[in-house]
């Protein structure tokens, strides 16, 4: 296993079990002047991930290790050299780390959509996947829309499986 492997599977264990931490409920706990954080399920994300691995997941945008938000998986950046894009389906710790990646990016204000129902337009995912804030891919949903679905209900604890799932199996434009 290469050093970089090793570092992003440590990385992935960490916040695992600081998410893990937190229980099934999502209230913040403060723990001697630490603050533990909610985040969505992970039980939950594979089928998120799955949608945003069609979206943007791909290698010229966030399917790349260059990006805050890396997505990893089938159509896009493996965590093993073996596994290329196309090739195996995407493993366990594609799938956390995918996660890791996602959660990690505005953590506080991820626990305030998850824990309080603040608005999910506070997060960049959300506004940059809508149009609302720039993004080099452009608008990849609409409010409402399927992937705006899979994403705000899992964001906000009310998952529903089924709009990720019409994202994956939704026509491809150059697919026959």
């Amino acid at each position: 296993m290469s050093l970089s492997i090793r570092s992003s599977v440590r990385g992935c264990r960490s916040l695992l079990l600081l998410i893990m931490g937190c229980g099934s409920d999502l209230e913040t706990q403060t723990h001697e002047h630490q603050t533990v954080l909610a985040a969505p399920a992970a039980a939950d994300f594979p089928a998120v991930s799955d949608a945003l691995e069609v979206s943007c997941g791909t290698l010229d945008c966030h399917g790349q290790v260059g990006r805050n938000l890396r997505v990893y998986g089938y159509g896009g950046l493996r965590l093993s050299a073996p596994d290329t894009p196309a090739g195996d389906p995407t493993t366990d710790l594609e799938y956390l780390s995918s996660y890791v990646s996602l959660v990690s990016l505005e953590p506080e204000t991820l626990s305030e959509v998850a824990i309080l129902q603040a608005d999910p337009n506070q997060l960049s995912l959300v506004r940059k996947t809508r149009g609302i804030e720039h993004h080099k891919g452009g608008q990849r949903a609409r409010t409402g829309d399927s992937l705006d679905r899979c994403i705000v209900l899992w964001l906000t604890g009310k998952f529903d499986p089924d709009p990720c799932a019409d994202v994956v199996n939704a026509p491809r434009p150059n697919s026959q």
